[in-house]
């Protein structure tokens, strides 16, 4: 997967997940992951067939290999792509809760399990429709961001999924 580097390449700590303020991004960079340009290189992918432009957002394998559940390994039956419902939910609400020590535990425990619950409800119910929707959501969180909002209402299809669990 391309994408233009945002972090410093010498990284004194290892961690899987970027936190909200990380030091390893340069100032130049958090503008860059702000206005979503790092994920620009991906078009090569989805030309190369390799990624989709909606599908589930690539995860570290790392994170897969130790903490995906069965039922989260199907998000990996579908190309992922540039952008998906649980990607939106990580970029509107999740990425928030990443302050201060323990990002990686705090994505395992509060933020990866409605991101992927929501990406599974998306692979059950993907359509044309729905991608464009998708689409459109994102555009219009990338502009909100960019204009300083930082005050989203959660997502709908975190509704969906907690009605579906009860």
């Amino acid at each position: 997967m391309y994408k233009f580097r945002t972090m410093h390449v010498l990284q004194a700590e290892k961690r899987l997940v970027t936190s909200v303020d990380d030091p390893r991004i340069f100032s130049f960079g958090s503008l860059i992951r702000k206005a979503k340009v790092d994920e620009l290189p991906q078009l090569l992918n989805v030309l190369k067939g390799d990624m989709s432009i909606v599908g589930p957002r690539p995860e570290d394998p790392v994170i897969v290999e130790r903490y995906y559940t069965e039922g989260q390994l199907r998000t990996l039956e579908v190309l992922p792509g540039l952008t998906s419902p649980g990607s939106l939910y990580y970029y509107t609400s999740g990425e928030s809760l990443l302050t201060g020590d323990n990002t990686d535990e705090k994505y395992i425990e509060a933020v990866m399990p409605m991101k992927l619950a929501i990406d599974l409800y998306y692979t059950k119910n993907t359509s044309l429709m729905y991608d464009l929707q998708i689409m459109l959501r994102t555009a219009y969180v990338i502009v909100a961001k960019l204009a300083g909002r930082n005050d989203f209402k959660e997502i709908w299809e975190c509704s969906k999924i907690r009605f579906e669990k009860k």
